[in-house]
């Protein structure tokens, strides 16, 4: 026998298909022979999940579950077994009613939430403006970050310590190369009293400044002489902390340019100490002492040509000023160094002594 589909153009004919217990109770059963061709059943458009209760055809009708389509179509289906009856009815009022109230419930529970989400959309839009105008402040800032900092440091530290200062800064792949000039000539005495120790937390207030204002940036640099052209510390940023390396100073050169300066303010030009001075000449020399930290001078009068206005000098109060300025000028520029000297004519013979402690303190010793 072959299976046959049967269409149904306007109405569709629907058998009552109940699995009861008390329905097979109460009348005779019979076999009958069905086709099962995994029909669906499409209510208002939509396909209903017709689960183990799938439709089929007997005797060339199809036979679907009733209370799957009845319920479908919003309908009340119930079961009268005294009857044997199916009955179908609209829904009541009140179901309707609790239907509608409970729709009404979720739109405004949807409606609540959608007022949330609209707000935190706002919010969100506010926040992606506060950054999309904190991307261009750092991107302007990031552009102008050589002159920026340059200006923040002549305003803070173009003099510190009483030394003038200049400052390059140069940017290479987001990090920051910070060289710092001065001329050491001119500020000996006022470097050399700083120590390391000053210097590497001065280095660290600049790299905080840097750091506050370019969190991922690198920072590296030198502190360079511009009379010797020679650096004089190199430092780094290492873990949050700043690694610095002091070159040795060329005490050799410092006593050079010691004994220049010596000779050329009292080696000669004395008349503002006394007149009778005159036009006397004397030669200074500086040594390295015995320690580091220790200096000799050696003071040689030119008495063969201007012994009779030292003898009219010497062991007075004129002369002992002159020696005090040429000790204290020493002291001054050699960091609080000792000093050791003495004072001799032309012959070499030894007319006064003389010594300054590292606290400043000075004696001098006429023969």
């Amino acid at each position: 026998m072959k299976k046959k589909v049967l269409v149904f153009s306007a109405v569709v004919l629907v058998a009552v298909f109940l699995i009861s217990t008390f329905a097979f109770g109460a009348s005779a059963a019979k076999d009958i022979k069905a086709y099962y061709k995994n029909i669906k059943i499409k209510v208002n458009g939509k396909i209903i999940n017709v689960g183990d209760t799938e439709p089929f055809i007997y005797n060339e009708r199809t036979y679907v579950p009733i209370r799957l389509v009845s319920e479908a179509l919003d309908k009340v289906v119930e079961w009268d077994n005294n009857q044997n009856m199916v009955i179908i009815n609209d829904k009541s009022p009140s179901e309707l009613s609790q239907q509608l109230a409970a729709k009404d419930a979720q739109i405004q529970q949807l409606t609540y939430q959608n007022s949330l989400l609209q707000g935190k959309v706002i919010e969100l839009q506010k926040t992606i403006e506060e950054l999309e105008n904190q991307i261009k402040e750092n991107k302007s800032k990031k552009d102008d970050a050589e002159e920026y900092i340059e200006d923040y440091l002549y305003d803070e530290y173009s003099e510190w310590r009483d030394i003038e200062f200049d400052f390059n800064v140069k940017e290479s792949k987001g990090d920051f190369i910070l060289t710092i000039k001065f001329d050491r000539s001119d500020f000996k005495s006022e470097w050399n009293k700083l120590t390391e120790s000053k210097i590497v937390d001065w280095l660290e207030d600049i790299y905080d400044f840097i750091e506050d204002e370019f969190p991922d940036a690198g920072f590296e640099g030198t502190i360079y002489d511009t009379d010797e052209k020679e650096d004089l510390v190199e430092f780094e940023e290492s873990k949050g902390k700043i690694k610095a390396r002091f070159y040795d100073y060329d005490y050799d050169n410092d006593y050079d340019e010691l004994e220049d300066d010596l000779n050329y303010y009292f080696g000669s030009g004395l008349s503002t100490y006394h007149k009778d001075f005159g036009k006397l000449k004397a030669d200074i020399e500086v040594d390295e002492y015995d320690y580091d930290d220790e200096v000799y001078i050696t003071i040689i009068v030119d008495t063969s040509r201007y012994g009779d206005e030292w003898e009219d000098v010497r062991d007075t109060v004129a002369a002992d000023d002159w020696l005090y300025d040429i000790i204290e000028y020493a002291y001054d520029e050699l960091d609080d160094f000792a000093i050791y000297g003495h004072v001799e004519n032309s012959k070499g013979k030894t007319e006064a002594t003389f010594e300054c402690s590292s606290s400043g303190r000075i004696k001098i010793n006429w023969k």
